[in-house]
């Protein structure tokens, strides 16, 4: 593995790739006008939500697969935001809030902390469907939301979200890379095997068989490797690390917290 001397952290990677960082949020999403999104628009997320779906049953965690019925996501049309943050809230307690794009790391945390999961409103273009370099609502509403909808990945979440706001510039970037290897890329073994539960991996179509094919190096998560894990943004991952469980990553990072200090 890598080390991580000189390593850039995630929103200087996006900011390399031209991604565009904005501030500010909206957690009242009766205040957010509803986009006028085109049939093709439409048609995008209904070919991903297709894609997707059609190689998840078997490969997904099942409590990602469960949190999905949860939030009961169209599969022919562009969800509105205030509809799926309902059924979230119902399921955990957590809420969406509106943001235009890519958000700092702090503010990320102070929403993480406040039970918001921000998220964008726009999807990306036709000729993006196997990557976009700016995550789009796909990615945080297919990706991300449904296992917020698990108490224990949720607790988790919240506990991420305080103890970030907590640290320095040095432990902040080794939180960094804990989020990366975890709600990004992370994997777990269940009963069933191993299985998807990051949304980078379960959001993608390449990315489902590649994490869990033989050209990919897996190891065990462990929070003082992993917080010195060297990564970058932009291509498949070769390293990834494997969770025992939701209840374990909780427990295991509450104890790394107050370990250095943050909770």
């Amino acid at each position: 593995m890598k080390g991580t001397k000189g390593m850039k952290s995630v929103t200087d990677q996006y900011r390399d790739a031209d991604v565009k960082v904005t501030t500010g949020h909206v957690s009242d999403l009766s205040k957010v006008p509803v986009p006028n999104y085109t049939n093709e628009q439409h048609e995008t997320w209904a070919l991903m939500f297709e894609r997707q779906m059609k190689v998840l049953p078997d490969k997904a965690s099942q409590e990602f697969l469960e949190g999905l019925k949860r939030l009961n996501l169209p599969s022919d049309r562009i969800p509105k935001l205030k509809d799926i943050s309902a059924l979230l809230e119902k399921a955990s307690g957590w809420r969406i809030a509106r943001v235009e794009g890519l958000v700092p790391e702090r503010e990320f945390f102070e929403c993480l902390a406040e039970k918001l999961f921000p998220c964008t409103d726009f999807i990306r273009g036709r000729d993006e469907l196997e990557y976009t370099p700016s995550p789009d609502m796909f990615h945080d509403l297919f990706g991300h939301l449904p296992l917020v909808t698990n108490q224990a990945f949720a607790d988790f979440y919240e506990l991420f979200g305080r103890a970030a706001l907590n640290a320095n510039e040095d432990m902040l970037t080794k939180l960094q890379r804990i989020y990366w290897f975890s709600v990004e890329f992370g994997l777990i073994q269940d009963a069933e095997g191993l299985r998807i539960y990051g949304s980078g991996i379960l959001s993608s179509v390449g990315e489902v068989p590649y994490s869990l094919g033989n050209q990919v190096r897996r190891h065990a998560f462990d929070f003082d490797k992993v917080s010195n894990q060297y990564f970058e943004i932009h291509h498949m991952q070769e390293d990834i690390f494997v969770i025992p469980s939701f209840e374990w990553l909780r427990d295991e990072f509450l104890a790394f917290a107050k370990k250095n200090g943050l909770l």
